[in-house]
């Protein structure tokens, strides 16, 4: 463990990469990760005059480890003097108390993928921000985010929407955070849509529901936050994490309009969604 200091290293990282305005180094000791690591973070690489806001170490494991059948969510650990600990089928990680540094042991991408998830929704919450779970529609630079559980129809409604012409930020993760001044922003990220796409205003958050017929209904905030919260990424597993978490998602959902998408599998959802969005 460096002592959290994200520009040190035994090397410069390969890749730079910036999600939501938050910059991280990958130094990955396996040469033959840099393809697969380009495939995934190919559209959100960071230009070389960025510095780098963290840096994550990857180390081969002392001895050779298969590769999971099935990804699981990492476990969180609080360590010793503010660290995080973060464990997952065949690898394990060791995180600086500032969360600017991750020393990880393992093999394959999804290592670096899941421990670059818990860095972020860091960063973010040090924002006042969230990462969270759910399909993100832009409009002319406005923004909405839907929640929901599995089979709730994000990805259904992702892909309505860009069959309508329109802008996916994402239908896994979606950063989100306030900005100064007032409102809010949401970003997109790598997983499941990996394309890059402007950031953009936030303007609303709702769930969602199935019909024959699309419409766009008031909900309030208190419903919203239930399903929101299951679905935001908890990255201190902590009593005062979780306040913080719950903080944030009070303050984003009195910040903007909160709503339930009820939706068929046709053309209307999208009409129905840009015309509140324009």
């Amino acid at each position: 463990m460096n002592g959290g200091d994200p520009l040190s290293g035994p090397r410069d990282g390969a890749l730079r990469i910036t999600l939501a305005g938050w910059t991280v180094a990958l130094d990955v000791e396996d040469d033959a990760l840099a393809g697969p690591l380009r495939r995934v973070f190919g559209a959100f690489l960071a230009p070389d005059a960025v510095a780098p806001d963290a840096r994550l170490v990857m180390r081969n494991p002392p001895s050779p480890i298969a590769p999971p059948t099935v990804q699981e969510l990492p476990r969180l650990e609080p360590g010793d003097s503010g660290t995080l600990r973060v464990e997952g089928a065949g690898y394990s990680a060791l995180l600086s108390p500032d969360r600017c540094h991750a020393d990880v042991i393992g093999a394959g991408r999804y290592p670096v993928e899941n421990v670059i998830k818990v860095m972020l929704a860091s960063s973010l919450a040090k924002r006042g921000g969230l990462l969270i779970h759910g399909v993100g529609l832009v409009h002319e630079g406005r923004a909405a985010l839907f929640v929901g559980h599995s089979g709730a129809g994000k990805s259904t409604l992702g892909g309505l929407w860009l069959e309508a012409g329109g802008t996916v930020l994402a239908d896994e993760l979606v950063a989100v955070w306030p900005v100064e001044g007032g409102g809010w922003r949401a970003a997109g990220t790598p997983w499941n849509v990996p394309t890059r796409t402007a950031e953009a205003a936030l303007v609303a958050v709702g769930t969602l529901g199935w019909d024959s017929t699309s419409r766009w209904d008031a909900q309030g905030a208190g419903e919203v936050a239930r399903v929101l919260l299951l679905n935001a990424l908890l990255p201190e597993p902590t009593p005062a994490g979780r306040g913080a978490l719950v903080g944030a998602a009070g303050h984003v959902l009195s910040s903007v309009e909160t709503t339930r998408l009820v939706f068929s599998r046709d053309a209307s959802a999208a009409e129905v969604v840009r015309a509140r969005l324009a």
